[in-house]
């Protein structure tokens, strides 16, 4: 799985988050040194020290007014130092509606009105890491159009993520020689073309997350985006990568046969 957007670190909000530092990779405690939103607009937003949610400023008093309401679609950042390794690490914590379940349009106008917010999903700003790249034996367009989408999700365009790969998995289609009215058909197809039902499943959902994210506007989780990159990485490594690595076991196990033979 790609675990480049991936975040794993608790407590985000607390004064002490713990989890792996994206620096020396260590699960580790880190002190919480700045807290702020940084959209719609720039507001300081201090950590407290405790559940009781009290302000605190860098000696830890409490801050006489109290910071206005947050907005429901908001991004917070957070600068973190690791206890371990010193250095530190920003994250932007995009924020959205806490919307209910269901389709039960009176609780969805409550919760409108209430005006609650959850955390929609964390990016890693600071250290910024390498696109996540698909192994070499893949076709060289269908990594690039992988990278470009990583690239997207990690900023948090995962409409444009979405689309990119979509894309890789019309390179493969093309790749396979795959032919179809469209790319369903083209996906469809690649059974005949020595792909497995499962790994062409997998490649449909990533068609469907793009059709359904470019054509009817949904809106995907960034969760959900990232398993769609998953399914592409697995596929890769059965359509491409195994049977390369099979093949060349196959070669070994044949020349230590014929060296044996060879052997007086």
């Amino acid at each position: 799985m790609s675990t480049r957007s991936h975040v794993s670190i608790e407590d985000l909000d607390s004064r002490v988050p713990a989890g792996e530092c994206p620096n020396c990779k260590l699960n580790v405690a880190f002190d919480h040194l700045s807290r702020r939103e940084v959209w719609p607009e720039l507001i300081d937003r201090p950590v407290g020290p405790g559940q009781s949610g009290a302000d605190f400023n860098g000696g830890g008093a409490a801050s006489v007014t109290p910071p206005a309401k947050p907005d429901v679609w908001r991004v917070v950042e957070h600068v973190l130092s690791c206890q371990r390794c010193h250095k530190t690490s920003v994250l932007h914590q995009h924020w959205g509606p806490d919307l209910p379940q269901g389709d039960d349009s009176e609780t969805f106008a409550t919760a409108l009105e209430s005006k609650e917010s959850k955390v929609r999903f964390v990016v890693l700003v600071h250290p910024r890491r390498s696109a996540n790249l698909l192994h070499e034996a893949a076709p060289d367009a269908m990594r690039d159009l992988f990278s470009e989408g990583t690239r997207c999700q990690e900023a948090g365009a995962l409409r444009a993520a979405a689309a990119m790969y979509r894309a890789a998995v019309e390179e493969i289609c093309k790749d396979r020689g795959a032919t179809g009215s469209n790319l369903k058909g083209k996906i469809a197809d690649l059974v005949n073309r020595g792909v497995s039902g499962e790994v062409v499943r997998d490649l449909d959902e990533a068609r469907s997350l793009g059709n359904w994210s470019l054509h009817d506007g949904l809106s995907f989780s960034h969760d959900e985006v990232r398993d769609v990159a998953s399914l592409i990485e697995e596929a890769v490594f059965l359509v491409y990568v195994q049977p390369g690595q099979r093949a060349a076991l196959r070669k070994a196990r044949k020349q230590r046969r014929d060296q044996f033979r060879a052997t007086p």
